[in-house]
């Protein structure tokens, strides 16, 4: 991630931009740019460091820079692509003349490594940009179309033609396009898996959920955010095998080191549930 994720990263940790605001040695209205702690203005700081840097005493020009750079890479990554590569180079230029100036390597090292980072997300960025020049919507948008059609087929009684599409939801293929198809994509599955479990049975549920998850490669089926549902359409459907897996991965991911996903009250009432069930079927 970059932009925002950044903004209590190293540049408002260095002990050169904290005190900027108190140093005496910018002009008060550059200054004020830095008060109050915590509310920067980076965007106007930015601006203010490509204007007027070689004004300021050199005793904190490097300081100076350093911020400019933070500031030309705070929320780089909501910008276009084009817009990217310009901030992101600016803000190369500027941790150089911080270095120059006497900055500290590690109060740099951070932003120099989110400068490593940006070529990649503005080229994810790039290629966003073409797919929406081409087909007009993001990939999820157009999967959340199909959805929406198949759902509509579903509950006009046309389960076949609804299946079909359920089916091309759910083979997306997350990899060849950008990020946002995933959540969509989950929901065809679950859509497949939920008429196997009405109409079709156990051993037709497991070959769905067989193919979902094969379906997937290095990604997971279900995505975290779609385990609870799962979990509660899975149950009393007569595959605890699946229901077990669904609630221990759930749970997993909510206890990992690494991005959580937290459970909330009504999705912890949820899994008890379901690992009742498993405990009856262990005992039976």
């Amino acid at each position: 991630m970059l932009g925002r994720s950044h903004r209590h990263g190293s540049a408002t940790r260095a002990p050169s931009v904290r005190a900027l605001a108190t140093s005496g040695k910018l002009p008060p209205e550059l200054a004020a740019l830095f008060t109050p702690p915590g509310q920067e203005k980076w965007t106007r700081i930015a601006e203010a460091v490509d204007e007027r840097l070689d004004e300021v005493d050199p005793a904190v020009r490097g300081a100076f820079a350093l911020a400019g750079a933070y500031g030309h890479l705070d929320d780089i990554g909501f910008l276009s692509s084009g817009e990217m590569a310009e901030h992101n180079d600016r803000a190369i230029a500027l941790l150089e003349r911080a270095l120059e100036h006497g900055v500290p390597d590690e109060e740099a090292e951070d932003l120099w490594e989110v400068t490593r980072r940006v070529p990649e997300v503005a080229h994810l960025a790039r290629d966003r940009e073409e797919y929406l020049a081409k087909h007009g919507a993001t990939a999820g948008q157009r999967l959340k179309a199909k959805l929406d059609e198949a759902d509509a087929r579903y509950a006009a009684g046309d389960r076949a033609g609804a299946l079909v599409l359920f089916r091309e939801v759910g083979e997306a293929d997350l990899w060849g396009e950008f990020s946002g198809a995933m959540d969509m994509a989950d929901l065809g599955w679950c859509r497949l898996l939920q008429d196997a479990v009405r109409f079709d049975g156990p051993e037709a549920t497991r070959r769905i959920w067989q193919e979902a998850r094969a379906s997937r490669h290095a990604a997971r089926f279900p995505h975290p955010h779609w385990s609870v549902p799962l979990a509660e359409l899975l149950m009393g459907a007569g595959v605890p095998d699946i229901l077990e897996v669904v609630v221990a991965e759930r749970l997993d991911a909510a206890l990992r080191d690494h991005l959580p996903w937290e459970l909330s009250e009504d999705e912890r009432w949820t899994l008890s549930r379901a690992i009742d069930e498993l405990e009856q079927h262990h005992r039976a």
